[in-house]
């Protein structure tokens, strides 16, 4: 971790939000608009979250990290979750492993009606939009995944993009 990284991630307030618990909320709030979400979508409406309370709140919405994929920005445990849908409208839910009950159980958001709010203003224009422009946004050259996927010179395992990286874009 660059000395940089430590400095501008020491300034900035850790939500600690369950990712799991985020790609939940956005699939009922694409529901309760009635617009079915795709695996792709999902991770691109995550990212833009996850980079509009950055950018306005100096927030990390989700320790999560997020990887600069072929396809755009990715959560893993996104992907991971929902990737038997394919290229599907998703219709189940992200589960995790409760240590309290050892079972499954599905990831809940537990964000205040503030964050809510600010979430569906940030969202309600992109969920609409098909998982093919929601790419090309995440596409925009000298944004953060661009940054990342087409890196020159230095290693960057992982393809991680980081709040560095979104704050400097």
């Amino acid at each position: 971790m660059s000395d940089s990284y430590r400095e501008i991630s020491d300034t900035l307030t850790r939500l600690k939000h369950s990712v799991r618990g985020l790609a939940n909320w956005i699939l009922d709030y694409s529901d309760e608009l009635g617009y079915p979400i795709t695996n792709m979508a999902l991770n691109k409406l995550a990212f833009f979250a996850f980079e509009k309370i950055l950018l306005e709140d100096k927030a990390i919405l989700t320790d999560a990290k997020i990887e600069a994929w072929e396809h755009g920005p990715v959560f893993r445990e996104i992907y991971q979750g929902f990737k038997s849908y394919g290229d599907n409208k998703i219709t189940g839910r992200a589960r995790f492993y409760s240590v309290d009950t050892g079972e499954q159980a599905v990831a809940v958001a537990n964000f205040d009606l503030e964050l809510s709010k600010k979430l569906k203003i940030i969202l309600k224009p992109l969920i609409p939009l098909t998982a093919s422009n929601l790419r090309k946004l995440s596409h925009i050259e000298g944004g953060a995944w661009h940054q990342v996927w087409c890196h020159d010179g230095y290693a960057n395992p992982g393809m991680e993009i980081t709040p560095e990286l979104i704050l400097n874009a």
